[in-house]
């Protein structure tokens, strides 16, 4: 396939995931088609009621039902003004869903004063909420809030009795939804309980998780998306079938009958690349990757992918090549698979990563995992995946309406553009085509 262009280590990386397999190609392509496109019918007629018996009808898709995100989290964290215009230009441009930043210990450095407000002290990726909400609203992309529970990330004010800290807790998840709720309805409520140990991070209570998820159901609408999200390792690299630890966790949480409405699935490629090599016969296999969705669909939960980094180290020769074509390997596999929903990348820029000084190719930047460059310019990935999402994965045409016939357009769920022309002219509708819908479309013309 394209392994030849790659060199001999990053081939070893990616032997599993960019090998030509037949029966892996053939379901992601009838994947995508069948879950990710359906048909909208449509019925025309005029103000009154009666009946239009003939149009020309074009159909533009404006946005995807999918949600293809990333992290926010160095919105306006710039110096340079040019640099957070353009930073709001990429995002904006190609992302439907921003991840908004509530950890506790950035949110709340100081007790009972919370970084809610635009102008609130400044924080290193974490601008307040109400900033990214209101690039949000400027640029029409759905918020996600992340996270109101995690064992790591805690204020230094914190107590250390447990069920004092359980208290704060609940009062924490309260004032948010108090203060967002009908402004972000996605959340990840709780985070790597996998990775928790008691032992370890004592603070947090024993049954953290199952007291978050019951909090948020108590102060958020029913309506809201309650997320549990688990990390890289836990949920492509332990794959055990009923037995595999993510999976299990999740069905006993459900068991309990707590409100979980969907499932994360991190998958970042945090390890040095001489490293990956052991490591890469299930993290990064098509057919292991296909094998842990299979097994997550058992939960009846949507999945999204949701937060990735994907290296690009120079460990690889042309760490950038590898990085394009292993993204959008995997994009394809993630997009085509009838359980998900999402697919957010975590850190847009280079050099931006977490636990590593800005700008340099220290801790976390070392993977050099962004779209853009850390002066913002493209990278071959950025390309590939605007491509893929905005001409490749997109719908349009015509058909030709007449009454008493089957009148139906085809493509990607998502909201649509008609143009309907009719002997009285020509007027324009938006409609939304949606996976869980019968999209019968009555139209006024």
């Amino acid at each position: 396939m394209h392994q030849a262009i790659l060199n001999p280590l990053a081939q070893q990386v990616s032997r599993n995931l960019l090998c030509d397999d037949p029966e892996i190609e053939f379901r992601i392509q009838s994947g995508i088609e069948t879950n990710r496109k359906g048909f909208g019918s449509l019925k025309l007629v005029d103000a009154g009621g009666g009946v239009i018996p003939k149009a020309d009808v074009s159909f533009r898709l404006l946005r995807h039902e999918y949600r293809f995100g990333c992290n926010a989290f160095m919105l306006q964290q710039f110096k340079e003004p040019e640099k957070n215009a353009r930073y709001e230009e990429i995002f904006g441009n190609l992302f439907n869903l921003a991840v908004l930043p509530f950890y506790w210990s950035d949110l709340e450095p100081e007790e009972g004063n919370p970084r809610f407000n635009i102008n609130s002290t400044p924080v290193y990726r974490r601008p307040p909420p109400d900033l990214v909400l209101q690039f949000c609203d400027k640029y029409k992309i759905t918020p996600k809030g992340h996270l109101l529970c995690w064992h790591d990330f805690a204020p230094k004010w914190l107590p250390t009795e447990r069920r004092e800290l359980e208290v704060r807790l609940e009062q924490r998840i309260q004032q948010i939804a108090s203060r967002y709720s009908g402004k972000i309805s996605i959340w990840d409520v709780a985070n790597e309980a996998l990775q928790w140990n008691p032992a370890l991070h004592s603070l947090m209570p024993e049954h953290h998780v199952e007291s978050a998820f019951a909090m948020a159901q108590k102060y958020f609408p029913e309506s809201t998306e309650l997320l549990y999200n688990d990390g890289p390792w836990v949920s492509w690299d332990s794959y055990r079938g009923d037995y595999t630890p993510l999976y299990m966790l999740v069905r006993h949480l459900l068991q309990k009958n707590l409100p979980i409405r969907g499932l994360g699935l991190q998958y970042h490629m945090f390890s040095k690349p001489s490293s990956m090599v052991d490591w890469a016969h299930q993290f990064i296999n098509q057919r292991l990757i296909f094998a842990n969705l299979d097994q997550y669909a058992k939960l009846g939960l949507p999945i999204n992918i949701s937060e990735i980094t994907i290296a690009a180290n120079r460990e690889f020769g042309d760490g950038d090549k590898f990085q394009e074509l292993v993204a959008e390997k995997l994009y394809r596999i993630w997009f085509s698979h009838p359980s998900t929903n999402g697919i957010i990348w975590w850190n847009l820029v280079d050099g931006t990563a977490a636990y590593a000084p800005l700008g340099s190719e220290e801790g976390e930047n070392q993977y050099r995992g962004g779209l853009v460059s850390y002066d913002l310019e493209p990278k071959p990935v950025l390309k590939t995946l605007k491509n893929m999402i905005q001409n490749e994965w997109t719908s349009s045409g015509s058909i030709s309406y007449e009454e008493g016939k089957i009148n139906q357009f085809h493509g990607f769920y998502g909201d649509y553009e008609l143009t309907i022309r009719t002997n009285s002219g020509a007027v324009r509708k938006m409609v939304t085509l949606a996976k869980n819908s019968k999209n019968e479309l009555k139209l006024t013309v």
